[in-house]
């Protein structure tokens, strides 16, 4: 197996750098650049992401340590110390058992338990937030493993983020469930949690929800309510679209079809001066306000 560990992917080259910050590629040399980064962070995120497998139910994970620690979605894990079997993308099977559950924000752990190590693994985004309209790379084994398919892959861009789930337009599907979210460093961002009402509105967990509660997981503790029935979207405001700072404005780069600023009316390239008579420069200052 590929080793699986990121180091040679953690710099992004100033070329490949220059085309993610663009709102869209503008020409063939920029589609290419991209695809040769998603490439690169593939070779690596690939060989880490395992199909769960417990009895005949069957989700996603992602090894995050040579140890073979293993994150996945709450929902995943079921019980503490349950027995599960890992399934690579290569086909190699390991077993393991469940660990910590956050049943409030959806995080789950497991942990390898065979010899077999070192283990493939990914290396953990440490940024604090990401942006609306940020590249983003989603991996899972939905349908559990198969001999003659990898695990399926999907680029999309982050429609909206807070501290405890991230929403893209990746599209996810049934036993997507906790596999990585990764950005183009190949760091992983988050973890897939929910499948939204449309197939381009999705929800993952940020990483760092998993950081905040790492020794509570690791020691296999079991906390928080039942996960809200609803779509998150009821409650969460989602304005569908991705901009930046121009000068004392915010500058509309993106907007997503059929999701409220589209419907609105509000074209790309728009500068948002303020809402309600309050200043606004960046994305985040406009979420805040209508948040």
């Amino acid at each position: 197996r590929p080793s699986g560990d990121l180091s040679n992917a953690a710099e992004l080259p100033a070329d490949v750098a220059a085309v993610i910050a663009k709102s869209l590629p503008e020409n063939s040399a920029d589609l290419l650049l991209l695809q040769q980064q998603f490439q690169r962070v593939l070779h690596v995120a690939l060989p880490a992401t395992v199909g769960v497998e417990l009895g005949e139910w069957s989700g996603s994970g992602v090894v995050v340590s040579p140890e073979g620690l293993v994150l996945t979605a709450g929902h995943v894990v079921g019980q503490p110390e349950q027995p599960v079997q890992f399934v690579f993308a290569d086909g190699t099977r390991a077993e393991g058992k469940m660990l910590g559950i956050n049943r409030q924000l959806d995080c789950g752990m497991m942990q390898i338990t065979d010899a077999g190590g070192p283990w493939p693994f990914v290396r953990q985004s440490t940024a604090e937030q990401l942006r609306m309209g940020d590249w983003v790379i989603a991996v899972g084994q939905p349908g559990g493993f198969h001999a003659d398919r990898s695990p399926p892959v999907r680029l999309g861009r982050v429609l909206y983020e807070d501290d405890e789930i991230i929403n893209t337009d990746c599209t996810l599907v049934g036993g997507d469930s906790g596999g990585p979210l990764l950005d183009m460093q190949g760091l992983l961002v988050g973890i897939h949690s929910r499948i939204g009402r449309r197939l381009t509105s999705n929800f993952h967990v940020p990483i760092r929800a998993y950081r905040n509660d790492w020794n509570r997981l690791l020691a296999g503790e079991v906390w928080g309510g039942p996960l809200a029935a609803d779509d998150p979207q009821v409650d969460r405001p989602l304005l569908g679209l991705a901009g930046r700072r121009a000068g004392d404005a915010c500058l509309v780069t993106q907007v997503f079809p059929n999701m409220p600023a589209a419907q609105a009316g509000i074209p790309a390239g728009d500068l948002l001066m303020d809402v309600d008579g309050k200043s606004i420069a960046t994305p985040e200052q406009l979420s805040a306000l209508i948040d």
